[in-house]
């Protein structure tokens, strides 16, 4: 399980690293979720293989904090865009 959600991970990254500065905010809060998901995959891993509830409690908080960042990041980039016109971002 461990090595899926590690794989993945860095699939993102590169998927970022290749894209190199054309990458957009869209793309980047789409990396920031991902990597809250495989954080939220090992607690829930480790917590089951220590048959404890904690790992389990804290993913839930991750994924009630991501949906909130989520929320509160798209809102903030159609705010942008509805100022300016246009959104981009370099690195």
């Amino acid at each position: 399980m461990i090595s899926i959600s590690s794989t993945l991970l860095l699939l993102w990254v590169k998927h970022g690293l290749d894209q190199g500065l054309n990458t957009t905010v869209l793309t980047l809060l789409i990396l920031l979720e991902v990597l809250l998901l495989m954080v939220t995959v090992h607690l829930i891993h480790v917590g089951g293989a220590l048959s404890d509830l904690s790992g389990t409690i804290f993913a839930f908080y991750i994924v009630i904090i991501a949906g909130a960042e989520s929320a509160i990041g798209l809102s903030i980039l159609v705010a942008y865009y509805k100022l300016r016109g246009y959104v981009s971002s370099t690195i």
